[in-house]
């Protein structure tokens, strides 16, 4: 038997040979397709910002029995700012005395002050009046006025910045008219008076008991401006009180003698604004402490001639 190898070996290689191509070029075509690439992930949209305002911080609330004295406090410390001319501090110290104890005179005496037109509050008529060494425009309120803490108002009716800056000499309106001097009172002939029989002493009130203790603890930490504020709105709320009449009149001297240091002390620092203030103040207290009135003098003879030699503001 003859083979096809046998027959016709040529053609059987090129039959092979076909086959191979065949095969490669079928392999070719079916070769797999490349892997995609896996879709890119959807993109994360970030979360809404709260762009509400802040809150106000929220004031710690204050008992109220210290809410009153503090509110006494911070009206005294305005009144301090406003004897050295910084009404912005002053107006912001009345407002928080005010959140305190909505029913603070003296704060709302001040406010009215800061916000008042002084040439129509106080009126076109007026007489001049030469400032003598001891005055201070609270003193002057105090005489002209009847009120020592309408100072204020007073100082912007004369375009004075800075009350503490006052000087002897200085011409200044009063608002009014000048006043004559009063007839001598007429002392009525003495009668016999039968002493009445003594009042059972009456019982003391929470209220007078509740201020007595503030002021005690307000003097024990060293506030001597808030305790004798304290006890003088507790001797005007209790006039028959003794107790609140004593506590008042002990803690002015002790004022007296603090302010008295502290101003010799600003006046060493050479803090002459600051000394004259204290001074002042110890003559609002004291309208007869000759002490103070000297060394009221002596700064303000110092801050002149510091002021001629340097060239700053009187």
């Amino acid at each position: 038997m003859v083979t096809l190898s046998q027959k016709n070996p040529l053609r059987i290689a090129v039959a092979v040979a076909v086959a191979i191509a065949v095969a490669g070029c079928a392999s070719e075509g079916t070769k797999p397709a490349e892997p995609k690439a896996p879709p890119a992930p959807a993109a994360v949209q970030p979360a809404p910002v709260d762009v509400r305002p802040a809150a106000a911080p929220v004031v710690p609330d204050v008992p109220p029995a210290e809410a009153r004295p503090m509110a006494a406090k911070l009206a005294l410390q305005a009144v301090d700012q406003l004897q050295v001319g910084d009404e912005a501090s002053a107006r912001a110290t009345i407002e928080q005395a005010l959140k305190l104890d909505p029913a603070n005179d003296l704060a709302k005496k001040l406010l009215d002050q800061i916000n008042a037109d002084a040439q129509r509050e106080l009126g076109a008529v007026y007489f001049r009046y030469t400032v003598q060494p001891a005055d201070t425009l609270s003193k002057l309120a105090q005489q002209y006025m009847g009120d020592r803490f309408r100072f204020w108002i007073l100082a912007k009716y004369n375009d004075i910045g800075n009350p503490s800056r006052l000087g002897a000499g200085q011409v200044i309106k009063i608002p009014g008219r000048q006043p004559v001097t009063p007839p001598a009172p007429v002392v009525e002939p003495a009668t016999r008076v039968e002493p009445a029989a003594p009042a059972a002493a009456p019982e003391p009130r929470p209220e007078l008991a509740d201020a007595l203790k503030r002021g005690a603890d307000l003097e024990k930490a060293g506030n001597l401006e808030a305790a004798y504020a304290t006890y003088v709105d507790a001797a005007a709320r209790f006039p028959a009180s003794a107790d609140a009449a004593k506590k008042r009149d002990a803690t002015k001297v002790a004022l007296i003698r603090q302010l008295d240091r502290e101003a010799s002390q600003a006046f060493q620092r050479q803090n002459l604004d600051l000394a004259i203030t204290k001074w002042d103040r110890v003559l609002e207290l004291d309208a007869n402490n000759k002490n103070a009135r000297l060394k009221r003098e002596q700064a303000l003879d110092l801050k002149k001639r510091m002021a001629d030699k340097f060239g700053g503001k009187k």
